[in-house]
């Protein structure tokens, strides 16, 4: 090669000039040149790394593996970014999108199936990894709402019901759990079937957006109208609750007078729905027994009230009495408010009258305008002291009427005064003179009658009742001069002054938390802790997703940067030479589009406000409270550790361990050999009892030619673990799992007026019975138990009871209840019925829980007064249902001890509250941490080694405890040293001992579980 320094000319001289070598490929630079990355390169042989491109234009540096850098093309260097739209493969610059971990250009990313293309703020829908718009998601691929048969396109909960996965848009879910309604009518599909993937391609994409919008509209304004109705009602009865018991009298009465409002409005409601149900069908609500025994309990309350005045009593307290009147008056109002749901439903999908829901929730609404308004002026109570009586027969006007000012007629009883005639078909034109107080045809008026007659319906007529009462009330609180009210104070009240916030008994906004009872000016009552009651929208976390998406939006941002300064000289030399321009790039997100948050409406789940669900186990909470405040011995407990919350392992220990405690109090009946056999654990199976219950069930394979859908007849665990669902209705606060149709027949049940007497006695229609079970058995989820009546599926539950292949309480269990009743005391008798409960199998003893929780809320309507109510307290229930869940295999009637199971059962429901936690002495146990964790690396012969010792050192010390221990019982547990425990000593390939730390966390409990019950303080 020649000297560098060197050229040849056109004219053939030599000069000496600067040669220059391509950096790629080494040879002599003739002509056109490329200067970059610090080097000089012919045109040709400056190309992308990648591809081989010239990008002599163009290119973007990259750094190799040997420390230099090389040239890239725009595309392999987007590439290399990740910066490729991944429909046309080219580079992103500029605004992008990225949606399903992939990356477009704003104007590729559209739908799969259509030119649709999705703005920066737009929500699409994926499927299979393919985009969708939301006309095309809709019609193709949506599931849909178990409740309203609409597609799901923003939130949804999932829940699994019979092993079949339901979809629910929230508040189709919260509407179904309140008040057991679906919006759409119901369709028998067979299982497993979906119609949501039906395409309407008939219908425009604006069209179905639209109609999208109007079912989520009312959808939403049907649950926020109606649980704001409900939370509010709640609350008057929790208040309602709080200030009677506590001798707050007149502020019990206020709260009575503001639900009596919620009433009235709902009530109204209730009259205009049925006027149009009349016009377009000629058949109305029926809600005529419902409404009557909610007004019988507001009417009962304003008796209780009226007896404490009477007695003189300062603080009532909670009652059984008491509690059965908040129950059924949250009961009741409940049921009304799912029968004018069910009604506006219908004017709507079989009349089509699509203004019927709107009306309704527009008439709750109005709720809030009345509010704190007076409604009577009790200045004149005395005067409508008698206006509740006919004024013809002086019998009160219990049904529809007439009404000319302040008088009533039973529709019979209004008839001219001149010729006797009706008058019901032309009151309108009848007349009545004030001055005689006659009634009078056209025919045989007068100058002095006039016009005025009006129609008042039944529910008005019951309101006007109420407010009779409740002006009767105010009326007793004034002449008894009630110490929460003084008769100056009541005088300020009724003329609406302002009260003094010194003053005792008047509503003020601090009332609910601060009041006072009877006399005791000094002495503040706490609310009502609502902290421990469940809340039916808790069920909202058990799954909540997210259909729609939105994509994010980012930009590419390309800054170039010049290349390395050029001297004077070399710039005017090299003037074929050509400076690419070197580019970077930086990428900037986009913030997300607000509209995600205000086009999906977040459902709320955080609302803490109690329901009319909620007030049973207020009071149920307080009575407990105020029963355990009475027990001088009573100490303060801790956190209670219900039974369905305990793991399977935990639930092991505990079965095992209550069979120890029960030893001592039933060896005169059983062995300890034969209490272990009750559980299925005899010593040489102990633990493969356990890997069985810990090890997952296999499904049975489907047989061809058989139905494996069957509900009767059908093992309890195995109904469990096939069609159960996770249940609210238990005691704790966690889900509980129970069979399907458990759950579904008690919540249709909860909708039902169950003041019917002899539900759970009367065996209802056989043939019907027949069809439920057959139908249920084919199909589950195509019965609605709600179209029956309650003696009719309160029946259908006892036959399932009757049918499971062992029952309830099982039959190994059956001589064990029946051995409870035999001991002579009552604590020993509770206490092993608390034992013989934690040996029953969990499903079993879960169905019990929510089975007998049900029972004792059925037991709250048993007496509504003395003319109505279900006539079955919880001794008559245990009657009729204990043939049902605890009988023998044995025939025998001179043996026959169903007398004594009927006692057990009754004990069962009776104390029901305490048997669903674990008992302290269990409780303690499983405190101890440490030996939970290490049972599980302990050998079969480890385990029943400490079994046995337990048993024999609580045997050896039970006698010998210190009873003067009793109040002195604290958490500091006796340690007894290891010397005390012969077990076997394994060691590790650590060479450790790896039972060292149980020795020292056994003590404990074996102190613990030595001590007799008697000894302990609870």
């Amino acid at each position: 090669m020649s000297d560098q320094n060197e050229i040849t000319s056109e004219e053939g001289v030599v000069n000496k000039q600067a040669f220059t070598t391509c950096a790629k490929c080494g040879l002599l630079i003739v002509g056109q040149f490329v200067r970059a990355l610090c080097g000089t390169y012919h045109l040709d042989c400056f190309k992308c790394q990648d591809c081989g491109t010239v990008v002599a234009a163009k290119f973007f540096p990259i750094d190799g593996t040997d420390g230099k850098q090389y040239p890239l093309c725009e595309r392999d260097y987007f590439r290399r970014l990740n910066l490729i739209c991944e429909k046309c493969g080219g580079a992103l610059r500029g605004s992008y999108i990225t949606a399903l971990e992939k990356k477009y250009h704003i104007e590729h990313f559209t739908c799969s199936a259509c030119p649709t293309v999705f703005g920066p703020q737009d929500s699409y829908y994926e499927h299979d990894g393919q985009v969708y718009c939301h006309y095309h998601y809709s019609t193709r691929f949506a599931v849909k709402c178990t409740g309203c048969k609409t597609a799901i396109l923003k939130q949804f909960v999932e829940i699994n019901r019979n092993n079949i996965d339901e979809h629910w848009h929230p508040e189709c879910y919260m509407i179904h759990k309140f008040w057991n309604v679906k919006l759409a009518a119901q369709i028998d599909v067979g299982p497993g079937s979906d119609d949501a993937l039906s395409p309407t391609e008939d219908v425009t994409p604006e069209k179905l957006k639209q109609q999208q919008k109007a079912i989520e509209e009312k959808v939403y304004n049907i649950w926020t109208v109606l649980s704001a109705f409900e939370e509010m009602s709640a609350a008057c009865i929790s208040d309602m609750l709080l200030h009677v018991s506590n001798g707050a009298y007149f502020e019990g009465v206020k709260m009575i007078e503001r639900f009596i409002n919620h009433v009235d409005i709902l009530f109204s409601a209730i009259d205009d729905l049925e006027v149009q149900l009349m016009q377009a069908s000629g058949q109305g609500l029926q809600h005529n027994r419902e409404a009557k025994m909610l007004c019988k309990k507001i009417v009962n309350f304003f008796s209780l009230l009226a007896h404490t005045q009477e007695a003189g009593v300062r603080k009532l307290g909670i009652t059984q009495e008491l509690l059965a009147l908040v129950t059924g008056l949250a009961h009741y109002l409940k049921i009304l408010i799912r029968i004018a749901l069910t009604g506006a439903l219908k004017l709507e999908r079989d009349f089509n009258n699509p203004l019927a829901i709107g009306q309704f929730l527009n008439k709750l609404v109005e709720l809030t305008k009345k509010e704190g308004k007076q409604t009577l002026d009790y200045s004149n109570v005395d005067s409508e002291i008698t206006s509740d009586l006919c004024h013809v027969c002086r019998i009160t006007v219990e049904e529809e009427c007439y009404k000319y000012g302040h008088y009533r007629w039973h529709i019979g009883c209004l008839r001219c005064s001149g010729c006797s005639r009706e008058l019901r078909t032309i009151y309108r034109d009848a007349t009545f003179n004030q001055i005689t107080e006659m009634s009078f045809c056209p025919a045989h008026t007068n100058e002095q009658a006039a016009h005025g007659y009006e129609y008042v319906t039944q529910l008005e007529q019951y309101t006007y009742l109420l407010r009779i009462e409740l002006s009767r009330m105010y009326n007793l609180l004034k002449r008894k001069g009630n110490n929460d009210i003084p008769l100056s104070d009541y005088d300020d009240v009724r003329s609406g002054r302002k009260a003094n916030k010194e003053e005792v008994g008047l509503i003020r906004k601090d009332s609910r938390s601060k009041s006072y009872s009877s006399g005791d000016k000094d002495k503040e009552y706490v609310s009502i802790n609502t902290s421990d009651i469940k809340r039916m929208k808790s069920v909202m976390d058990r799954k909540l997703s997210n259909s729609a998406k939105f994509a994010k939006t980012s930009r590419v941002i390309e800054q170039e940067q010049p290349n390395a300064p050029q001297t004077q000289d070399e710039t005017s030399k090299d003037k074929l030479a050509r400076a690419p321009s070197q580019h970077h790039v930086r990428i900037i997100d986009d913030n997300m589009p607000d509209s995600q948050s205000s086009d999906a409406r977040k459902f709320d789940l955080e609302n803490e406000a109690i329901t009319l669900a909620d007030i049973s186990a207020i009071a149920a909470a307080e009575m407990s409270t105020e029963e355990k405040s009475k027990n001088k011995l009573h100490r303060v407990s801790r956190t209670k550790l219900y039974l369905s919350e305990l793991s399977g392992l935990e639930y092991f220990i505990v079965r095992h361990v209550a069979v120890l405690l029960l030893e001592q109090y039933v060896k005169d009946h059983f062995s300890l050999e034969e209490l272990l056999d009750l559980i299925g654990s005899k010593k040489t199976t102990l633990w493969t009892k356990f890997v069985q219950q810990i090890r997952p069930k296999e499904v049975p394979v489907k047989k061809k030619g058989k139905k494996i859908i069957s509900t009767f007849g059908v093992p309890l665990e195995v109904l469990v673990e096939r069609y159960g669902i996770d249940s609210v209705l238990g005691a704790g606060p966690g889900r509980i799992r129970v069979p399907s149709f458990v759950d579904d027949s008690i919540s249709a049940m909860k909708t039902m007026d169950m003041s019917v007497e002899g539900i759970f006695r009367k065996n209802g229609n056989i043939r019907r019975l027949k069809d439920l079970s057959e139908a249920i058995d084919k199909n589950p989820s195509a019965v609605n138990l709600s179209e029956d009546n309650p003696v009719q599926v309160a029946a259908l539950m006892k036959k399932f009871l009757r049918d499971l292949p062992d029952p309830l309480l099982t039959f190994k269990l059956h001589r064990l209840f029946i051995v409870t009743q035999r001991l002579p005391k009552e604590t020993d008798r509770r206490k092993v019925l608390h034992l013989t409960c934690c040996l029953l199998p969990k499903a079993n003893r879960d169905t019990m829980e929510v089975l007998f929780i049900f029972f004792k809320w059925v037991a709250s309507f048993s007496h509504v007064d003395e003319e109505t109510g279900s006539k079955m307290d919880l001794h008559n229930l245990a009657t009729v249902i204990t043939p049902n869940i605890l009988y023998s295999k044995s025939k025998d009637p001179i043996k026959d001890e169903s007398f004594l199971a009927i006692e057990a059962v009754h004990s069962l429901l009776r104390y029901q509250d305490d048997f669903w936690v674990v008992p302290e002495d269990l409780a303690t146990v499983l405190r101890d941490q440490d030996l939970i964790n290490n049972l599980e690396r302990l050998t079969p012969k480890d385990i029943m080694k400490r079994c046995e010792n337990l048993v024999k050192l609580k045997q050896s010390q039970s006698s010998n405890t210190n009873n003067n221990h009793e109040d002195e019982f604290s958490e500091d547990f006796v340690k007894i040293s290891s010397e005390n425990y012969p077990y076997p000593t394994q060691v590790n390939q650590g060479g450790e001992s790896r039972d060292s730390n149980l020795h020292a966390s056994s003590s404990s409990l074996v102190n613990e579980i030595s001590i007799p019950v008697e000894q302990r303080a609870s």
